[in-house]
């Protein structure tokens, strides 16, 4: 789901949501590389990182994860391509396909790789910053710089839609619709 997400609504579409994964799009618009084999590269460093702070048993499910994202985004994008055209829709489908991937791996107890992991260590170091922040943070600068590399400021506006959908639907995956459950 999280590949598909990727390969069929935002990358094809220029919609960098955040993350590594919004990175690795931006990047393929740089560079000839595909946007999964992105994904991959730039989160060995920050596996290696993780590794060495939180040891092999933490990383080893975010490593047969990224593993599996990375080849199905390529394999998406390359088969289907964007499914619409449509910046709303492609970001409404691509940040709750995202929030659905994100958060069946989350309640698989591990992650998606990347900033999850930088967010994790910052945490460890400024315990007093909220997990929230620091992603909602590293996604905007993110999706401001998608304007730079699109020089389209509505896909940046419609990334920003897509991050804020994959927050909301993450959260039900996560937790369900009653809010007094949360609480």
């Amino acid at each position: 789901l999280y590949a598909a997400a990727i390969g069929m609504f935002l990358d094809p579409n220029g919609l960098a949501p955040g993350g590594v994964t919004g990175i690795s799009i931006l990047l393929s618009r740089l560079i000839p590389v595909e946007t999964g084999t992105l994904i991959l590269l730039l989160n060995i460093p920050i596996l290696l990182l993780g590794t060495w702070k939180f040891g092999f048993r933490f990383i080893i499910s975010t490593i047969y994860c990224i593993a599996i994202i990375s080849p199905m985004t390529n394999f998406f994008t390359a088969r289907f391509g964007a499914l619409t055209e449509d910046l709303f829709l492609a970001g409404l489908a691509g940040g709750a396909l995202l929030a659905v991937g994100m958060g069946t791996v989350f309640r698989a107890k591990a992650t998606t790789g990347g900033i999850d992991i930088i967010v994790k260590i910052i945490r460890t170091k400024i315990p007093h910053l909220k997990t929230n922040n620091l992603f909602l943070l590293m996604d905007a600068i993110v999706v401001c710089c998608s304007v730079l590399v699109f020089k389209d400021i509505d896909k940046a506006l419609y990334a920003g839609m897509t991050v804020i959908v994959t927050s909301l639907v993450m959260d039900i995956v996560l937790y369900g619709k009653d809010e007094a459950k949360l609480i």
